[in-house]
């Protein structure tokens, strides 16, 4: 990113430019002229053109060094002459005299017309529209006519801070080149904050995350004051304002500087400060605004001075507050320390060299440029963590209302509408579907004998036994505190219900190894096949329900199938009904028309003597295999 933003220095240091004088020129241009350069200061700017060049007493020119500051007030004006030879034997092409400093506030070229013996001008700066410029693009560029032979141009320059001047001197085919490559690092810059500008708003529409909308604010504004600071914008934007042009780099920085502070408030501060502490923060953001304004009608002096101790100001208070949420454990506060760092070297040398401490050179005149392009990836970066999180909390918020607190199922008003969409999807289209509810029979009793803990670290064994059976793409919830609810879609086989009741019950019946108090889990299940039913309405659920309150805790047929053509509940064990006698029928028979519950009942019967065998050398009887009895604490349930 260093090596793009100098292009318009690197890339002519590169080319082969001279810069042991105060004139930079190719080699290849040095074989076809010479050229020397001094100046003179003028205090009172009363100095004409032809005095200076009739060298007036007390006007004394210097050689100029390029190592030189000059510290301009906006009453002094510095003159620069050049003596230009063209040697014989060149080429004739024509040639071109640049500064590419988008700072100054004007240039005028002097150039003596040999035929009409009077002087010739052309003016540019930030104080000029760059339309009216001769050779209009980010900073000062002119043409020059130099006859054969020896020539005298003059320059005449006006500012408002200390400066050091970059002059060059090349052919019109060079100077153009170094426009383009300059034009060029400035579009890949541009094109890149844009499309991050993009995504940004993208990504804020799609999450509705403010965050990211505040994010691409800062970085239209960055990518203003940026092509402001490199003469860009003045070219592009406001070529017939002038006086816009001077102050929108001073303006849009402090915009910037601002917008940063702001933005760091709202990513760090909600959680690691006080109320007060916020809103300082944000104060100080939003004071940008005024003084932005303020920026434009005060002198260039007083508006340096204004910039530096803003942007010193913004620039220790993003710091810190990065520095103290790293400190206490946040790595979005690393991240914007690690972004704020190249920014805050580059902006002190900035405002050093304002003050005519530091002389001008490629990394202080585009560090600022350079550090606010590393300084935007790794903001996104933080931005990103912090996205991240609030996703994740808000993610967990909508897991709260639709699962279960405490199994992770599902909870059941959504375990409703799951079950209103495939009731819906049956009439339809007849998808064949089958709708279980189970009952954990014997919660109550846990409840009573071992507390609320081990009852609820039981449902959690149940909800184990339930995944173990299931596929995952079944839909469970828990619809009671000792009730859950399944759907399993494409199911309509008795056969497959009955044998993953049986698996149910089974599991549930023996006990876990090691575990105190030996608690065992009895299930009911009632079960309703869409594809058996005569009518699919929303009363299903309570229909299961009441299936399930008819059947006794000692059932010897815990799977039970709703039939709403012909429902007629087998009589329990205490019921006084009394079967009418049928023939006998052979063993193979009994076996054959055994209906499906038999084979659950089978099933539980053989859970039953594994699970009582490790007690009782004895077999326990059937009719109590299924009856939770609570004896004592220490007793298997």
């Amino acid at each position: 990113m260093l090596a793009v933003c100098s292009v318009p220095q690197v890339m002519l240091t590169s080319d082969g430019f001279d810069h042991s004088h105060a004139l930079n020129m190719t080699e290849a241009d040095l074989d076809q002229i010479k050229a020397s350069a001094s100046f003179w200061q003028d205090k009172t700017t009363k100095a004409t053109v032809d005095q200076v060049h009739a060298g007036l007493a007390g006007m004394r020119f210097e050689p100029l060094n390029k190592e030189m500051m000059f510290d301009l007030k906006l009453k002094e004006r510095l003159w620069i002459r050049l003596e230009v030879e063209r040697l014989p034997g060149g080429r004739n092409e024509d040639w071109s005299v640049w500064i590419p400093l988008p700072l100054l506030d004007t240039v005028t070229l002097y150039q003596l017309d040999p035929t009409s013996k009077k002087w010739s001008q052309q003016s540019a700066g930030d104080r000029i529209a760059v339309s009216a410029w001769p050779e209009p693009g980010r900073y000062p560029r002119f043409h020059l006519e130099l006859p054969p032979g020896k020539s005298t141009l003059y320059l005449q320059i006006q500012g408002s801070t200390p400066i050091s001047l970059p002059l060059y001197l090349g052919s019109e085919t060079q100077a153009q080149q170094s426009d383009r490559q300059g034009f060029l690092a400035m579009g890949l810059v541009v094109g890149v904050l844009l499309t991050l500008v993009l995504v940004c708003l993208v990504t804020a529409y799609t999450y509705r995350d403010r965050l990211y909308l505040m994010y691409s604010m800062y970085v239209s504004v960055m990518i203003l004051a940026v092509c402001a600071y490199t003469g860009l914008a003045a070219y592009l934007f406001w070529s017939d304002s002038p006086i816009w042009a001077d102050a929108s780099q001073g303006s849009l920085a402090i915009l910037t500087a601002g917008g940063a502070l702001y933005f760091i408030e709202s990513l760090l501060c909600g959680r690691h400060y006080s109320g007060w502490a916020s809103r300082l923060l944000r104060g100080i953001g939003l004071a940008a605004i005024p003084l932005a304004l303020a920026f434009v009608f005060m002198s260039r002096g007083n508006g340096v001075i204004l910039l530096g101790a803003y942007m010193l100001t913004a620039l220790c208070f993003g710091m810190y507050v990065g520095a103290r949420s790293w400190q206490r454990g946040d790595q979005v506060g690393l991240w914007v320390v690690l972004s704020y760092l190249p920014l805050g070297i580059s902006v002190l040398a900035a405002i050093v060299r304002a003050y005519g401490w530091l002389s001008n050179s490629w990394w202080v005149q585009y560090g600022v440029v350079a550090s606010l392009i590393v300084e935007v990836p790794m903001m996104m970066v933080a931005l990103n963590l912090r996205s991240r999180e609030r996703h994740e909390m808000r993610m967990r918020e909508q897991t709260l209302s639709t699962q279960d607190a405490l199994t992770g199922l599902l909870s059941e008003p959504f375990f409703d509408d799951r079950l209103r969409q495939t009731a819906q999807r049956f009439a339809r289209r007849r998808e064949d579907a089958t709708v279980i509810l189970i009952s954990l029979v014997n919660y109550e009793q846990i409840a009573a004998a071992y507390g609320s803990q081990v009852a609820e670290h039981s449902v959690l064994r149940a909800v184990i036994k339930l995944r173990k059976i299931l596929r995952d793409v079944d839909t469970v919830a828990r619809v009671g505190s000792s009730y859950f609810g399944v759907i399993l879609e494409g199911t309509h086989h008795r056969s497959h219900i009955t044998e993953l009741g049986a698996r149910l019950i089974a599991q549930g019946l023996m006990p876990l190894p090691g575990l105190i108090p030996e608690v065992t889990l009895q299930f009911h299940l009632a079960t309703m096949i869409m594809r058996e039913a005569a009518s699919v309405d929303q009363a299903i659920k309570t229909d299961l329900l009441d299936l399930l309150a008819s059947m006794t805790v000692r059932t010897r047929r815990p799977i039970r199938f709703l039939d709403h053509t012909a429902t007629v509940l087998a009589p329990s064990s205490e019921s006084p009904y009394v079967p009418a006698p049928v023939k006998p029928a052979t063993k193979l028979q009994a076996v054959k028309a055994a209906p499906p519950e038999a084979a659950a009942h089978a099933a539980v019967q053989r859970a039953d003597r594994l699970g009582s065998e490790r007690k009782n050398p004895k077999w326990e009887d059937s009719d109590t295999a299924h009856q939770p009895t609570v004896q004592e604490p220490r007793s298997q349930l």
